[in-house]
C-alpha cells in the first residue's frame, strides 16, 4: 500500500525505502515523555513517529533522514497534516546534526537494528535495516550531545539486539529505565522487538510485556487498547 489512513492524518509512503510497519506504530504510540519542550526523531522514514508524536504532544519536533525519498514522503505526510507548523523535516544525517548541540527533551527512534545477515542488493534498505552508518555506538555518542538533563530517549529494536543497544548507552551515561518485550503472538514463548527507554538520571527498571496479535492473527485487545488513539479501527 502506497497510503494509509490514520484517525487524524495520512501516510504516504511512496517514495520510502521501508514502508510502514507495526514496529513503528508500536514504537510511536508507548513512547511517553515527560511534558517535552521539543522532541526529535531520527531517520524519520514517512514521517510516522513525528506525527505520532506531534498528536501526542503540542512542542516542536524536528525529524531528520538520509534517504531523499524517505524526506519527500515525510514531507508531505507532514504538509497535509495537522501539526505542519510545529513539524520540521530535515535531510540531515544524525553526526552532523548533533554538531549543533540543539537539545531536546524527547528522542524517538526506529534504527537501522540488524548489525548481522544478509544486506538487500537495494542500498537504500540496506542503509535502513542494518547498522551500517549508525551503529548503537554512534547514535548514543551523538545522543548524549543533544539530550536535555532531563531528556528521555525511546527506540525499538531486535530482541536479540538489544544488549548492544543497552551497552552503547551506558557507556555514554544514559540510563536504561524501560523495557518493554513485544511478542508476535499470545502463544510465542520469545519476543522478538524491545522497546527501550532511556533516561539521564537513573531510576528503578520498569519492564513488561505486549502481545500484539491472538492465535487467530487478530489484534489483541492489549494492542487495539494501545493504538486507540491512532488507527482508524484496529480489527
Amino acid at each position: 500500500m502506497n497510503s494509509f489512513r490514520f484517525q487524524q492524518f495520512s501516510i504516504s509512503q511512496e517514495h520510502s525505502a521501508l514502508k510502514l510497519g507495526t514496529d513503528a506504530v508500536i514504537l510511536g504510540a508507548s513512547a511517553t515523555f515527560e511534558h517535552p519542550k521539543s522532541i526529535l526523531d531520527i531517520g524519520t522514514g514517512t514521517g510516522i513517529l513525528a506525527l505520532m508524536m506531534a498528536q501526542k504532544y503540542p512542542c516542536p519536533i524536528t525529524a531528520i533522514d538520509i534517504d531523499e525519498g524517505a524526506i519527500a514522503d515525510a514531507t508531505l505526510n507532514v504538509c497535509n497534516s495537522p501539526w505542519k507548523e510545529r513539524i520540521t523535516v530535515k535531510t540531515q544525517s544524525l553526526q552532523d546534526f548533533s554538531s549543533t548541540n540543539v537539545q531536546f527533551d524527547g528522542i524517538i527512534c526506529n534504527p537501522p537494528f540488524f548489525s548481522n545477515g544478509l544486506t538487500n542488493k537495494d542500498l537504500r534498505k540496506t542503509l535502513a535495516r542494518h547498522t551500517i552508518n549508525l551503529t548503537p555506538d554512534i547514535l548514543f555518542s551523538c545522543v548524549e550531545k543533544i539530550l536535555s538533563p532531563i531528556g528521555q530517549v525511546a527506540i525499538i529494536v531486535p530482541f536479540q539486539e538489544k544488549e548492544n543497544f543497552i551497552s552503547a548507552a551506558i557507556q555514554h551515561s544514559i540510563m536504561l529505565a524501560q523495557d518493554i518485550s513485544v511478542f508476535p503472538f499470545t502463544s510465542d514463548c520469545k519476543p522478538n522487538r524491545s522497546i527501550l527507554s532511556f533516561s539521564r538520571k537513573w531510576q528503578p527498571l520498569q519492564t513488561r510485556t505486549l502481545h500484539v496479535r491472538e492465535d487467530k492473527n487478530i489484534y489483541s485487545a492489549e494492542y487495539k487498547k494501545l493504538t486507540k488513539e491512532f488507527y482508524l479501527g484496529v480489527g
